[in-house]
């Protein structure tokens, strides 16, 4: 893409992030100083919509940014991440050397939520250290089984499972290769990612195996710290007005347990920002959301994964510069303390 289409693709994505409004060529032309004329300005956004970096909603003559428009800004056009100064301070104000970190995470979360108007998310670990010792499944029908997950510092609850059509034998021929290959594992290494990497080096059935792993993971998800807050602000974007369109998100909002697997958790000391804009969410119900994620350890220990969902129109930058400051924020805290 030439230096000019990029000039155009980031300030029709800053607007409409802005005015939640369609942009024309004739705002861009004003607006921004592009130094080219509306007509100039019109065949290039011509040319990004025919390169799928733009849409046309309905009859308007404006364009709005379209998934690749979006990723592309992500990837390629944000100006350099920061912080201001106002939320860095009110980040700061949350914390005292007596602060529990799960009561921070959550005033921060409230404090995301409010000034992004979006959904915040966090998912706290427990038992992040103890290791899986053996899976046992017991069969109590044809179709249904109860999980048995003994760790090294006690069981998980017990998981009930629904079989569609294999037999006992494949079921629990497919449980023995599942608990062998999950062995020795920390609870706190488990992601659906992590999991399906898994099932999929196994031989068997792969029906069962998917069962399996979800009802893992669904006895791991209990023993987390997991809230969201912030659905109300969610509702309030523009985007949401039609009620048809937000049904199945507020239905989405009131399951924790599809909230929670909607995170995977990254190495802590990995630094990393996950971005997933509209289509690239496997959920269905997300395909007009977007969702930026940051993992933080403290002291080598994971402290959780902290998460805000909202529109694909909403203020990367400044959501992404937030994680990342409270990711170095973590990470000073335990130098401190390491001094100490």
């Amino acid at each position: 893409m030439d230096e000019r289409k990029k000039r155009i693709l980031r300030a029709i994505v800053q607007d409409y992030v802005q005015s939640a409004e369609p942009v024309g060529s004739r705002t861009l032309a004003k607006k921004y100083q592009l130094g080219i004329s509306p007509a100039t300005v019109r065949n290039e956004m011509s040319d990004l919509e025919e390169e799928g970096f733009l849409e046309q909603p309905h009859t308007s003559a404006g364009r709005i940014p379209s998934v690749k428009g979006y990723r592309f800004y992500v990837d390629s056009l944000q100006p350099g991440v920061s912080i201001t100064k106002q939320d860095a301070q009110s980040i700061g104000d949350l914390w005292t050397p007596t602060t529990d970190m799960g009561d921070f995470f959550l005033e921060v979360a409230k404090m995301i939520s409010q000034i992004s108007h979006n959904v915040s998310l966090f998912l706290a670990p427990a038992h992040d250290t103890s290791v899986i010792r053996f899976i046992h499944v017991l069969p109590i029908s044809d179709s249904q089984a109860v999980m048995v997950v003994v760790t090294d510092v006690g069981a998980l609850d017990n998981e009930p499972m629904h079989f569609e059509e294999p037999s006992r034998d494949v079921i629990l021929a497919c449980a023995a290769h599942f608990s062998q290959a999950l062995t020795d594992i920390s609870i706190g290494d488990i992601t659906i990612a992590f999991l399906t990497e898994q099932i999929q080096a196994l031989e068997g059935n792969p029906q069962v195996y998917e069962v399996l792993a979800l009802t893992l993971y669904r006895a791991i998800a209990k023993r987390k710290l997991f809230y969201s807050v912030g659905a109300t602000q969610l509702l309030e974007q523009p985007e949401f007005q039609d009620i048809k369109k937000v049904q199945p998100i507020l239905s989405m909002l009131e399951q924790s347990d599809q909230l929670s697997q909607l995170m995977h958790p990254i190495k802590s000391d990995a630094g990393q920002i996950q971005i997933s804009i509209g289509a690239e969410n496997a959920n269905e119900e997300l395909k007009d959301l977007s969702l930026i994620q940051a993992s933080f350890g403290k002291d080598k220990q994971a402290v959780g994964t902290l998460a805000v969902l909202g529109p694909t129109r909403m203020e990367y930058g400044r959501i992404i510069g937030i994680l990342t400051y409270i990711q170095q924020f973590i990470t000073g805290l335990s130098k401190q303390q390491t001094k100490r």
